[in-house]
């Protein structure tokens, strides 16, 4: 059960011990919402926590930090209470995007304060939000369940640094004003798209008659259904494929001299998302030089592949595009022209080609290495 407000309390509850403190919630406030769906079971019979927010307009992170912060042993199927009464917040188990206050022992989980920098580390340099915030402190035992090994194990580890890079960043970036381009051009596009705004439309709209703190909360516990799901998502994607995959990539890249003495030629012996992998695992495992190509096996036309792996990730460039003279050309024509037997194609830009065997490919991959 959620009970999610934003009225005060008398004081006299606050006289009580701080493990006795328990907002008062009004009757027509309260909001019975599923429990998470990560788990079916909570891990003891104690009663649930309250976990603290801002009332009033909602963003992104302190919707998915609400979201993740349930998902926690600690803090199972806890109450949201929404409020910005500083009273009200002293006696919440915890406190999340208001307060002022940043302070993991005592699971304050506030971004605002002046002085505040914050960051997840590892290499990792945006400040954080509030969702950023119970990620870093949380992310792992949440990875762990999912994977069902323990906190210390390396792929959990794995896992918590790749969802970051992957999903967070972006959440902790918006929410802190952080641009993601150096750059005083105006964008070329405009981008609404993404989770933040997809989340901030969720809020009551400024003409809609009905402003009651009951469509408020509505709101917000749709609010913290979405980007929760997106983040389970993530999750649940870096676990089942990301992580096998990478395991797949390499060892494939281990073997390349096994394909070609170059080095610069990789043969995926079972197809893989290869592109979210070869960067990372070339600089983790000192690759020089650099893979040029990839073949892979088409299993929907039962032919090979030779596809010239990109600059950089976020790029189309070619390290080494297919050459210039095969672009465009196709079947007995390419063959003729590159000299290699059951060419099919070779794409205008020259990033990727085709060939009904692997020798075919093989020897693509090779002869273009050469021009």
């Amino acid at each position: 059960m959620w009970a999610i407000t934003r009225g005060g309390l008398k004081q006299q509850l606050f006289n009580l011990p701080k493990t006795l403190r328990r907002p008062v919630v009004a009757t027509s406030n309260l909001i019975r919402p599923p429990s998470p769906a990560y788990s079916t079971v909570s891990p003891n019979n104690a009663p649930s926590k309250r976990v603290g927010t801002h009332s009033g307009s909602f963003h992104c992170d302190e919707a998915l930090g609400c979201f993740i912060i349930r998902l926690t042993n600690k803090f199972y199927n806890s109450d949201i209470v929404r409020t910005r009464d500083t009273k009200v917040l002293e006696g919440l188990d915890a406190v999340l995007d208001v307060g002022g206050v940043y302070d993991p022992s005592d699971d304050r989980y506030d971004h605002h304060q002046k002085g505040f920098e914050e960051v997840f580390g590892h290499g990792f340099n945006t400040k954080l939000s509030s969702a950023g915030l119970v990620y870093k402190h949380f992310g792992k035992e949440i990875i762990a369940k999912e994977l069902q090994l323990s906190e210390d194990h390396p792929d959990v580890h794995r896992l918590f640094l790749a969802i970051y890079k992957n999903f967070m960043e972006a959440i902790d970036a918006v929410d802190n004003g952080i641009n993601q381009f150096d750059t005083d051009k105006p964008p070329r596009f405009v981008n609404n798209t993404d989770l933040f705004s997809r989340v901030g439309r969720l809020n009551l709209g400024w003409m809609d008659p009905d402003q009651s703190l009951e469509k408020e909360n509505e709101a917000f516990q749709r609010a913290m259904t979405l980007a929760g799901s997106e983040f389970l998502d993530s999750v649940r994607f870096h676990a089942k494929s990301w992580l096998p995959a990478r395991s797949i990539v390499m060892e494939c890249i281990a073997e390349r001299y096994d394909t070609d003495p170059s080095g610069e030629i990789m043969v995926l012996k079972k197809f893989a998302p290869w592109k979210l992998h070869i960067f990372e695992l070339e600089h983790e495992m000192k690759v020089e030089p650099p893979i040029k190509y990839v073949l892979y096996k088409d299993d929907r036309g039962k032919r090979w592949r030779v596809q010239a792996v990109a600059v950089s990730p976020d790029r189309f460039d070619s390290r080494k595009p297919l050459p210039a003279q095969w672009r465009g050309l196709t079947d007995d024509e390419l063959s003729k022209e590159a000299g290699i037997r059951g060419c099919i194609f070779v794409h205008m830009s020259g990033f990727t080609g085709g060939n009904h065997t692997y020798e075919g490919a093989l020897a693509m991959a090779r002869t273009a290495l050469k021009i």
